[in-house]
């Protein structure tokens, strides 16, 4: 007995010994690959000159043995645009790596293109080339480039953006007071963290239907699009005045526009066909200015989506609706009027006027008015809306002729689309005066075809499909 235990023993530690060897055997056989996490990496539209994202591959063995990589190394060796380094190793050659059986090691690749000298995007492409076992396999390394205009910290006379090289705003692009900055169709514009564009004189946004004007944060890749409070405000100072912002989409920011008028010297300005969203704080933050807005989706911000104080505010057919950003909402109204700021008390000195317009969202309070003389009466009106509101339903003073919002029936034929559903409230229920005044919709669709105007930005319509 003893003896058959020395020989299992003997056996056991055999073993033992094999296996250790098969752990320091190198797989160099052909068949023996290696297997990658990704075979292409891809970087989205990145501003030349500019670092991109790094991104990274794992490359695993599977094999039974080690694997050695004698080298990684891009095909287009120093003339490369692309970055990477293996495990902290630079490039543009790594050489002699290994890799035990089961185990990975990591690419980190990164990207900085250079300046193309053309309006338009280029793609700029190369590969990884991993060379083992008397095999070369290859990953992609592709970015899409694009030409920048670039301001930092300047303040400027009167000047216009065009549509072709897109502009990017570090710190804050200042309007001098008396000049003008027009900004033409299909111009784009983004700002970097924090940056803004503080206006003392006049903005002349002149977006189109076919070419609207896109203000947003300078942070292209995918998983930036629907992060709020990436870059700051468009904020209007007191000596601003006569601005305009027609067919402008501005996302993603800190506030989308912030008008700091004083009592003897409002700020003016007529927003039409535009888009205000996902902003960290309001879409628009008004005090002592006198604004029309037409025509236009203000949504989704985690304070108010207009905030009024002192001034006027002239609504017709836009569509205010918060669910709030990604990041949450906090307890704010969709609008917000008062008489009043922190410090002392302002006037609304003509009224806050909404027709024709959808004010609903997640809260059962979409309206919020505050005024000095305690009983919250102020020169408001709220005519042919659909309303999401605790008031008592009845006509009065501010309230006429509204439909009060129904959270169990649907209002947008998709979400993020705000164009109506088939069956939503907000359809024929407009007042056909104040319809008449703008009587092509958001998307171009006639309003008063039918007679019958629906309320909100745009009118519900239904395409026929041809066979």
């Amino acid at each position: 007995m003893k003896w058959f235990f020395v020989h299992i023993g003997i056996f056991l530690f055999v073993g033992s010994l094999l296996t250790s060897c098969n752990k320091d055997f190198y797989s160099s056989s052909s068949s023996d690959r290696l297997s990658f996490s990704s075979d292409t990496v891809r970087f989205d539209t990145l501003f030349t000159e500019k670092g991109s994202i790094t991104q990274c591959v794992k490359i695993k063995n599977n094999c039974k043995g080690i694997v050695k990589i004698n080298k990684i190394y891009l095909a287009k060796q120093n003339a490369s645009e692309f970055y990477f380094n293996v495990n902290g190793t630079k490039g543009p050659v790594v050489e002699n790596i290994d890799i035990d059986a089961g185990d990975s090691v990591f690419v980190f690749v990164q990207t900085k293109l250079g300046n193309q000298n053309v309006d338009t995007i280029l793609f700029h492409e190369d590969f990884l080339k991993i060379d083992y076992n008397s095999i070369c396999d290859s990953i992609v390394l592709c970015a899409w480039g694009q030409d920048v205009v670039n301001y930092k910290g300047t303040a400027l006379n009167t000047t216009t953006f065009t549509a072709g090289k897109p502009y990017v705003i570090y710190d804050s692009l200042i309007v001098n007071e008396g000049e003008t900055l027009t900004i033409e169709a299909g111009a784009r514009i983004f700002f970097h963290y924090n940056a803004n564009l503080v206006v003392r004189g006049t903005l002349k946004i002149q977006g189109t239907s076919e070419s609207p004007v896109t203000i947003s944060s300078d942070r292209l890749e995918q998983t930036y699009q629907l992060l709020p409070g990436q870059w700051g405000s468009i904020i209007f100072e007191p000596t601003s005045t006569d601005n305009e912002v027609s067919f402008t989409k501005i996302i993603n920011g800190t506030n989308g526009l912030v008008f700091k008028g004083k009592t003897n010297n409002d700020i003016s300005c007529v927003i039409d066909n535009s888009q205000i969203s996902n902003m960290s704080g309001n879409g628009i933050f008004a005090q002592n200015a006198n604004i029309t807005c037409y025509n236009s989706v203000l949504v989704n911000c985690e304070y108010s989506i207009v905030n009024i104080q002192g001034g006027s505010f002239n609504s017709v057919h836009n569509t205010i609706y918060n669910e709030g950003t990604p990041q949450g909402r906090k307890y704010y109204s969709s609008v917000s009027i008062s008489n009043f700021e922190t410090d002392s008390a302002i006037t609304l000195t003509k009224a806050a006027h909404f027709y024709n317009t959808i004010i609903a969202g997640t809260m059962s309070n979409e309206i919020t008015i505050t005024a000095t003389n305690g009983d919250n009466t102020m020169p408001c009106i709220f005519k042919n809306c659909l309303l999401r509101d605790t008031y008592t339903k009845a006509d009065s003073t501010y309230y006429l002729d509204n439909t009060f919002y129904d959270r169990d029936k649907t209002l947008f034929s998709q979400p993020g689309a705000y164009t109506l559903d088939s069956l939503s409230q907000a359809i024929n229920i407009g007042d056909m005066e104040h319809a008449n005044l703008y009587p092509v919709d958001l998307l171009n669709h006639s309003r008063i075809a039918d007679g019958k105007p629906d309320v909100g930005a745009m009118e519900y319509y239904y395409e026929e499909k041809k066979d």
